[in-house]
C-alpha cells in the first residue's frame, strides 16, 4: 500500500523548545490545543479555557502520545483534533467525517475535510504503535527521559 511517513504529511518542525519568562513579565504565546471533551460549549471569554495536567482527563496512552506529537508540530492541529475526539471520546470516522457546520443562512458544510479525516486515521494508527512500545513506567505527568520520535517509520494500510 502507499505509505506516508509522519514527516511527509504536511507536518512541520516547530519543536518543543524551551523559552525564559522573566519574573513580574508576560508573554503571548501560541500553543496547538485539541478539545478532548466532545460537545461542551466552545471557550469564549465568559467560558474560558481551562488548562488541567492531561491525566485529569484521559488515562489514554494514545491520547498522551497524540497530545505529544502535536505538541512537537509532528501533526497539524485540525487533523489532531480528528483523532482526539476519535480515541478520547469514541466518535466513530463515519460520524466524524458527516460532523458538520450549520451556517445562520442555513448552508452546511463539513467540520473535517476528507484529507483531514484520512490523516487523522494515520495519526491515530501512530500513536497505537508509539503507545505499544513505550514503556509505561510513569504517569503522563511524571518526568521523564527525552521522547525520540521514530520519524522515517513508514505508515500503511495495514
Amino acid at each position: 500500500g502507499m505509505g506516508m511517513g509522519m514527516g511527509g504529511m504536511g507536518m512541520g518542525g516547530m519543536g518543543g523548545g524551551f523559552f525564559n519568562v522573566q519574573p513580574g513579565k508576560a508573554r503571548k504565546i501560541q500553543v496547538p490545543l485539541v478539545c478532548l471533551e466532545h460537545g461542551k460549549p466552545d471557550p469564549r471569554p465568559r467560558i474560558p479555557y481551562v488548562i488541567k495536567p492531561l491525566e485529569e482527563v484521559s488515562d489514554s496512552p494514545e491520547v498522551y502520545e497524540l497530545c505529544s506529537m502535536l505538541g512537537y508540530g509532528q501533526i497539524d492541529q485540525r487533523a489532531a483534533q480528528v483523532a482526539a475526539w476519535h480515541l478520547q471520546n469514541e466518535m466513530s470516522w463515519n460520524q466524524l467525517a458527516t460532523k458538520e457546520i450549520r451556517h445562520l443562512n442555513g448552508v452546511r458544510e463539513p467540520y473535517f475535510s476528507s484529507d483531514e479525516i484520512y490523516r487523522a486515521m494515520l495519526i491515530v494508527r501512530e500513536t497505537e504503535l508509539r503507545a505499544e512500545s513505550r514503556p509505561r513506567t510513569f504517569s503522563p505527568g511524571e518526568k521523564q527521559a527525552p521522547i525520540k520520535f521514530l520519524k522515517d517509520r513508514e505508515l500503511g494500510a495495514s
